[in-house]
This record gives structure tokens, C-alpha cells and sequence, in this order.
């Protein structure tokens, strides 16, 4: 292949590829935003509208058993017969149709029943909808706050690249000018490479935690995102005055999967109503129309056997009474009492669970907002001892090891508040979550 027709080939193939793949410039998102898009495209979310779809068909097959069934029938067929002398040959054929109908009148009001079960059922798997919804933002919120925070650290190890690079200039003028040893010179080498290295780490660590962005929304990588800041503060002053007792009491009232899980119960004692209706005698009422047409009536055409001839017409009500069923019904019943049962004590299983988790995220946003704090007055500490530990190795009244150690402290309080920062809005959100509100501490980060 001539390299022009190699050339035409790769633009053909590059035009197939998808949009999401072919696309390289960062898309622009706030937090909400990105909250919105994994909604509209994550996978785990396409599934749970795939089932609450499926519920809803099930509620539609439950109201269809409420409606008569129409069945119609036809059928035609020829007869060959070789009779010996003195009879004749006679061929025939032959055609019936046929049209019948049944509606229930009464079974037990397990029609009924069987109705209500699958409306509870489509509430529990809405409510669990809305909890993966929930879910679904917590995750990418998460990733979207690691990726500031590692996007910070970032710049933190280019700004102590760039001290050291600086710090390296002075040390080898003054180890021109015989003021300094060549031991702090190879030293200082040795340190602007940790520096490097340190910054190689952070922006690894960046392209990992971009990539996990990425799956949290939905999408293909190099599908490319750039995440706008956050004010932790807004976080802050909506969690202002958090008491225990009043988090969980509202969490008990707006965790949808507890309200799906009562919804379950629900479907479950309607389970058990469905159940029982094999004890009890079931009324049909029945209606069929039949006729037909047939060669060996002779004289008469088939227009006229059709319409008069052997028409016939029938309605009746059919009652059936259950008197042996092998134990079949109350086996059902038993089951679907201990059903129900299961199902009471995973609603008690699931406040005890939201009980925990809610102590543990107002625990942890409480410990967050301390190390903070900590953190914020060990930095500034940290950012005065560096500025006079380089003052004093400028003027000779220090050594190069002090001053390393003062550099060393500073980075790591930069590190360390950017994580308690970002650990502290984190910590924020989960509360949301475990409270069962998150949606509305997100809106409080849109854009004016």
C-alpha cells in the first residue's frame, strides 16, 4: 500500500472512532455539573432506571389480569375416502371458527392483592432509585474532590521544586565565592532532585485520580475534564450546629433505602393476601361463539352455513371450590409469612446500620474540622521558621541541614493542609449522604 492511500485509510478509520474518544480538550465542569452528567450516563444509573422500567411493567401485567381474555380459533381440513362398489367416492372438507372469552369475577382477591404487591414493589425500587442517585453523586463528588486536591499538591511540589532550583543558584554562588562548602552544593543537588521526584509522584498521582474522575461520570477515557474549585466554606456553613440526635432522626425520615425497604414489608404482607386466595373459591364467567362449514351439506353454500346453519353461541359461570391442593397453599402462605417477616427485620437492621453511619460521618466531619484547624496554625508556624531559618543560612548563622529540616517541615504542612482541607469537605458530604439530603448540600455549590 502506497503511503497516499495509507493516509486516506487512517483518516477513514479516525472518522469512525466515537466523539467521547476523539475529543482532547478539558471540558469545563463545576461540581453540580458533574454530579448531573455521571446521573445521565453512568452505568450503574442506566441499570436502575432498567429496573424501575421493569417494575413498572410488572404493574402493568398486574392490571391486565382485571381484563376478559379473547381467544379465537379456525381451522379447515380434507377428507380423501376409497369406498369399494356398491358405494361411491366421496371427498370432502370442512372449516370451523371459533371465538371465546373468559373474565374472572371473583378468586380470592388475589388479583387484588397481586395489584398492590407490584405498586409496593415499584415504590421500593423507586425509592432505591433515588438511592442510587444519591450514591451515584456521593462517588463522583469524591473523585471530583480528589482531583482538586491532588491538582493542589501538584502546585505545592512545583513551588518546592522551584524554591529548591532557586536555593541551588545561591548555594553555588556561595561556594564560588568560598563562603559556602561543596558539601552543601552536592547536597542541595541531591535535594532539588527529591524535589523532582516529589513532583513526578504528585502528577502520577493526578493522572490516576483524573482517570477514576472519569469512570465516576460515565464515560471513555481520554475523555478529559477540568474540575473548577469548591469553597469548602459553603460546606461549612450549611453544617453548622450538626446535633446527633437530630441527624438521625432525619435520616430515619429521608433515607430512600429505608423507605424502600418499608415499601418491601409492604409488598410482602400483600404477598401474603395473594397467598391465601388458593383457600378460597374462584368465579369465572365464560362466553364462546362457534360455527362452521362442511362439503357433505349439500345445497347450501358457505356464506349461508357460516351465518345460520351451524352457528352456536354460549355463556356460563364456572365455580371452582378447592378441597385438596396437596398443601400447596399454606406452604405459599408460610413462605410469604416468613417473607414478611425477613423483611421487618431488615428494616430493623437497616436503622440500626443508619444509626452507625451517621454517628461515624457527624464523628469524622468533626475530626476533620479539628485537623483543619491544627493543621492551618501548623502551617503558618511552619511558613515563619522557614523564612528565618533561610534568613539566618543567607547571613551564615545556620547550616544547610537546618535549613533543609525547615523546608522539609513546610512542605509537609502544605501537604498536609491541603488534605485536611479537602479530607474536611469530604467528610462534609458524607454526612450529607448518610443523613440522606445530599442533594441539597450539592445545590448549595451552584453557580450564581
Amino acid at each position: 500500500m502506497n503511503c497516499p492511500v495509507l493516509l486516506l485509510a487512517c483518516a477513514f478509520w479516525l472518522t469512525l472512532l466515537p466523539q467521547s474518544v476523539t475529543a482532547a480538550e478539558p471540558l469545563r465542569l463545576t461540581l453540580p455539573a458533574a454530579v448531573n452528567l455521571a446521573l445521565s450516563d453512568n452505568p450503574a444509573m442506566l441499570l436502575a432506571r432498567n429496573q424501575q422500567e421493569s417494575a413498572q411493567v410488572s404493574v402493568r401485567s398486574a392490571r391486565g389480569t382485571f381484563l376478559p381474555d379473547l381467544k379465537a380459533s379456525a381451522g379447515a381440513s380434507t377428507r380423501y375416502s376409497q369406498q369399494p362398489p356398491p358405494f361411491d367416492d366421496v371427498d370432502s372438507r370442512s372449516m370451523n371458527l371459533g371465538i371465546s372469552s373468559s373474565l374472572n369475577l371473583f378468586n380470592g382477591f388475589a388479583d387484588s392483592a397481586g395489584l398492590d404487591s407490584a405498586r409496593r414493589q415499584l415504590d421500593a425500587v423507586s425509592a432505591g432509585l433515588l438511592r442510587q442517585q444519591q450514591t451515584t453523586a456521593y462517588d463522583v463528588a469524591v473523585a471530583y474532590i480528589v482531583v482538586l486536591g491532588a491538582r493542589e499538591l501538584v502546585t505545592v511540589a512545583e513551588e518546592s521544586l522551584a524554591r529548591e532550583v532557586a536555593l541551588l543558584n545561591q548555594v553555588e554562588a556561595f561556594y564560588q565565592a568560598g563562603v559556602r562548602s561543596v558539601t552543601d552544593f552536592y547536597q542541595q543537588q541531591a535535594a532539588k532532585a527529591q524535589a523532582e521526584l516529589d513532583l513526578l509522584d504528585a502528577q502520577r498521582n493526578l493522572e490516576v485520580v483524573q482517570l477514576k474522575l472519569v469512570q465516576s461520570l460515565g464515560q471513555l477515557p481520554p475523555f478529559a475534564v477540568d474540575p473548577q474549585p469548591v469553597d469548602t466554606q459553603i460546606l461549612v456553613d450549611a453544617l453548622q450546629g450538626l446535633e446527633p440526635t437530630t441527624a438521625l432522626n432525619m435520616a430515619l425520615k429521608l433515607r430512600p433505602d429505608l423507605i424502600a425497604q418499608n415499601w418491601q414489608v409492604e409488598a410482602a404482607r400483600e404477598a401474603i393476601q395473594q397467598s391465601r386466595a388458593g383457600n378460597l373459591p374462584r368465579l369465572d364467567l365464560t362466553a364462546a361463539a362457534n360455527t362452521g362449514y362442511s362439503s357433505l351439506n349439500s345445497g347450501r353454500d358457505v356464506g349461508s352455513q357460516l351465518s345460520r346453519d351451524q352457528g352456536e353461541a354460549s355463556l356460563g359461570l364456572t365455580l371452582s371450590v378447592p378441597l385438596f391442593d396437596r398443601s400447596q397453599t399454606s406452604s405459599n402462605v408460610a413462605q410469604a409469612q416468613i417473607a414478611e417477616r425477613n423483611a421487618s427485620v431488615e428494616v430493623q437492621r437497616l436503622q440500626q446500620q443508619i444509626g452507625v453511619e451517621v454517628g461515624q460521618a457527624l464523628a469524622d466531619y468533626h475530626h476533620a474540622e479539628l485537623k483543619m484547624t491544627v493543621s492551618r496554625t501548623k502551617l503558618e508556624a511552619a511558613r515563619q521558621a522557614l523564612e528565618a531559618s533561610e534568613a539566618r543560612y543567607r547571613a551564615g548563622a545556620s547550616s544547610w541541614v537546618d535549613r533543609t529540616a525547615a523546608r522539609a517541615t513546610f512542605v509537609s504542612a502544605q501537604g498536609d493542609e491541603v488534605r485536611a482541607r479537602y479530607a474536611l469537605l469530604q467528610q462534609g458530604l458524607a454526612v450529607g449522604y448518610a443523613r440522606g439530603d445530599l442533594d441539597t448540600l450539592l445545590t448549595r455549590f451552584n453557580p450564581a
